[in-house]
């Protein structure tokens, strides 16, 4: 018992980890999900993790699962962020 009670994850723990790592997202708990909030994570297109407990992950898990929704957004939005010059008009007189 005393191994389990070590080793349970905290909203805390992982927003404190987070918060080391110079990040200002949190971890939050929905109806049955978890999810990251604030920062940059206010603009992400997926933000939830789908487990029902905070202790079905591990600290270690949980920041990989951050790590993948932050790539993943930055994958997905990358090409949208090019400077894209719009097509010069025609000079022609008619």
């Amino acid at each position: 018992m005393e191994n389990k009670a070590k080793n349970r994850v905290t909203r805390k723990m992982v927003n404190d980890a987070l918060r080391d790592r110079g990040r200002d997202e949190s971890l939050r708990e929905g109806d049955g999900y978890f999810y990251f909030g604030g920062g940059d994570a206010v603009n992400w297109l997926s933000t939830t993790v789908r487990v029902k407990r905070l202790s079905d992950l591990t600290l270690e898990q949980w920041l990989a699962e951050f790590d993948s929704l932050l790539k993943r957004d930055k994958e997905f939005r990358r090409p949208m962020s090019k400077e894209r010059k719009p097509p010069s008009k025609s000079k022609c007189k008619a």
